[in-house]
């Protein structure tokens, strides 16, 4: 039996330079990643290390202050 796995060359969601402040305090900053199909990926930290204000702005329930997201190709940030 031969299992064939294909690996994409382009990922499914492309996370560059995100950072979102709450006025001086920082949520998070300068977060970067690639999310290729197929892929799992974790989220750790400290507590008030900004793991759920990633995910809000991921999410779209908050608006990171800089940064680009893209998912599937397209930008959506």
């Amino acid at each position: 039996m031969t299992i064939q796995t294909s690996i994409a060359s382009t990922p499914l969601l492309n996370v560059q330079g995100l950072t979102k402040r709450y006025g001086p305090r920082i949520g998070c900053v300068d977060v970067s990643f690639d999310l290729y199909p197929g892929e799992v990926l974790g989220i750790v930290g400290e507590s008030g290390s900004g793991k759920s204000t990633l995910l809000s702005c991921l999410a779209g329930h908050q608006r990171p202050d800089l940064g680009q997201i893209s998912y599937d190709g397209r930008d959506v940030l």
